[in-house]
């Protein structure tokens, strides 16, 4: 089973990062392999323009077998990296649900699409469609007009916020 990390790159050089040390794993440069994430969401302005921005700014995951601490060190050297996360010094794979999320925001690409909903503020949700399908949330914001949603997600050892486009979305 595949260890996911999570990495902690300075905002804006995420891709740029990706760009580096992707070809670097393919290759088995540093002794092992992986997979780089910068999961982002397709999103709709009240206009109906559509544009895509990043689900997690400043955040890449990693995808890997590997467990040493000195290898997986070999990462730091790329753009913009600040620090693995959590914040212990060195780099500790996710717990299981922060997995689960990750896994389930891979599934669908790079990419995830537009996800209806129907909900009001401060209502406990489950998503019911999309990558966090299944995913308990707590309803902080609605934007009617832009259909458009911030939900609190208990993830990454935190409360995260998350905006996503509305489509589906069940009261718990």
């Amino acid at each position: 089973m595949s260890n996911f990390y999570c990495i902690w790159i300075k905002t804006g050089e995420e891709e740029k990062y990706i760009d580096e040390m992707q070809p670097r794993l393919n290759a088995c440069e540093y002794g092992f392999s992986g997979m780089l994430y910068f999961p982002k969401k397709k999103m709709r302005l009240k206009k109906g323009k559509e544009f895509i921005e990043p689900i997690f700014p400043g955040y890449v995951f990693l995808e890997t077998q590997e467990e040493d601490n000195l290898r997986l060190a070999e990462l730091k050297s790329g753009s913009g990296f600040i620090k693995f996360l959590p914040q212990t010094g060195k780099a500790q794979a996710l717990g299981s649900n922060d997995r689960a999320i990750i896994e389930s925001l891979v599934k669908f690409g790079s990419v995830i699409p537009i996800i209806k909903a129907t909900f009001d503020v401060n209502d406990r949700i489950v998503i019911l469609d999309g990558p966090f399908k299944d995913i308990p949330g707590k309803i902080v914001a609605v934007n009617r007009r832009n259909k458009r949603v911030n939900i609190e997600l208990e993830i990454m050892n935190g409360v995260r916020m998350v905006g996503l486009t509305y489509e589906e979305v069940k009261r718990v």
